[in-house]
């Protein structure tokens, strides 16, 4: 009798699509914005474009809050799957019809909330997946991860090559056929799954009319507002979110090395926000850098600008493993690295890439520049994104007080909306449409990110509390 396959395997196939969808949009989006409407992109200013860019990224993060607490309360996880798959579908269709500003904002709405409902939910099932398959969380966590990046590196590739042979409709009809053929795949993982309690309540009319409402607002403030004005609202508005939260942790800290320890946390939080401010330019300004001042030549086929994005999740599938084994080594020998220094080294390597992209782009000024250039920008951030994204999930359940780990993550989350909206909105206050712009932005980006390293390497060369939570009896 043939093997079943495992459900963790199954799982990250439906995780693939939905990550195939947000990459895919992180490589295009920009790119179709500015498009000239003779090519059929909406023909925006720079500036409108990373905005838009901008808030779709911070939005993508921000939705798994709302999404998780629906498919908790009201759908459970599974019919969360299903919807939030369905609405991704149709958000790319939606896409895919005559580009007007009011179609593409409510077919990003549509995805974002599929993301938000649909990412969360597939993560609680994880551990689910395990039992059945008679493996380890770990192993099975290790499964799906690796299913996510392999769909943010087929995103770039196989959206871009098809908007470069059959238009910009080509990229979005791949993310939504995708997207179905993840829920047909899910069909067999629901149904051998364990059950597990209904969800608390049914939701009323009246909900279902404040979350209607909710996305109408929404959709009408994108078309009828500025971008760069809405993402500076929104911006506004995640960093009094965060600073809410903060204060909430704070309250219930017991005595000054709780409140230390919160420190720590926040100061994490704000390095993770430098960092992502430096990974979310890969779908603004360093997009339209390849775009237009690169070589995109190997071996004289030419490439798809888009197909440089891809790099970033396939570094970090190649090199994650021996990040996996290095960790361990040290963890054997009692050997454990300072997290503010992790941190530190990751923010340090950050803004070595974009300073790598810096130099490439003066050099643009004379002749577009080769491959290697963004190759080695995406090789230095995804070493740091090794360094920074781990370190600062497992630091949460160790800096929160007990009976907080869940809120706190998804105040950490924060920071990825925070760093999609900083690069929307640095790529927006620079001249993209010349080397020099794109020299000066990610010059000033490096610069801000190497002075918070060094700070972050300096107080970790001295940090000597214990990060490990204790509770107190009683």
């Amino acid at each position: 009798m043939a093997r079943r396959i495992p459900v963790s395997v199954l799982l990250s196939a439906t995780e693939f699509w939905e990550r195939f969808t947000y990459y895919g949009l992180r490589a295009l989006l920009v790119l179709f914005l500015v498009a000239p409407v003779g090519t059929g992109g909406l023909g925006l200013k720079d500036a409108d474009a990373a905005s838009i860019y901008g808030l779709f990224a911070a939005s993508a993060w921000l939705s798994g809050l709302p999404g998780g607490w629906i498919a908790d309360r009201w759908l459970g996880a599974v019919r969360a799957i299903w919807a939030g798959g369905g609405l991704i579908c149709m958000g790319n269709l939606l896409l895919c019809v005559a580009p007007t500003l009011g179609t593409v904002a409510g077919g990003l709405g549509l995805i974002v909330a599929g993301v938000g409902l649909l990412k969360p939910s597939a993560l609680t099932l994880v551990a689910r997946s395990a039992v059945v398959d008679s493996m380890g969380v770990d192993a099975a966590f290790t499964v799906v991860y690796t299913g996510i990046n392999i769909g943010g590196i087929a995103g770039p590739l196989i959206g871009a090559a098809l908007a470069a042979t059959t238009g910009w409709r080509g990229g979005f009809a791949a993310a939504a056929i995708g997207m179905l053929i993840g829920l047909v795949v899910f069909q067999r993982v629901a149904r051998r799954l364990p059950p597990t309690a209904a969800p608390t309540a049914a939701p009323t009319r009246s909900d279902i009319s404040k979350i209607l409402m909710g996305l109408v607002v929404m959709v009408t403030a994108c078309v009828l507002v500025q971008p760069s004005i809405l993402l500076r609202l929104v911006t506004v508005i995640v960093l009094v979110a965060a600073a809410a939260g903060f204060a909430v942790l704070a309250r219930e800290c017991r005595d000054g090395a709780e409140r230390k320890r919160l420190g720590l946390f926040l100061g994490l939080f704000f390095g993770a926000s430098l960092f992502w401010a430096a990974g979310e330019q890969a779908g603004a300004s360093l997009t339209l850098f390849a775009e237009r001042f690169t070589i995109r030549q190997v071996w004289g086929y030419t490439f798809p600008a888009p197909w440089y994005t891809a790099l970033y999740p396939l570094w970090v599938v190649l090199l994650a493993p021996a990040f996996a084994w290095g960790w361990q080594r040290l963890a054997t020998r009692n050997v454990e690295v300072p997290i503010l220094a992790k941190f530190g080294a990751g923010l340090l390597l950050a803004a070595l890439g974009l300073g790598l992209a810096a130099v490439a782009a003066q050099r643009a000024s004379v002749a577009p520049v080769g491959p290697g250039w963004l190759a080695g920008t995406y090789l230095l951030i995804a070493v740091g994104d090794l360094f920074v994204a781990p370190t600062g999930l497992a630091a949460v359940t160790r800096l929160v007080p007990p009976g907080r780990a869940g809120f706190a993550t998804g105040l950490f989350l924060l920071s990825l909306s925070l760093g999609g909206l900083t690069a929307g909105l640095t790529t927006s206050m620079f001249d993209m449409s010349r080397a020099s712009g794109h020299a000066r932005l990610l010059g000033t980006v490096a610069m801000v990110l190497s002075a918070a390293a060094f700070a972050f390497l300096l107080v970790g060369s001295r940090q000597r509390f214990n990060t490990s939570y204790a509770p107190k009896a009683g």
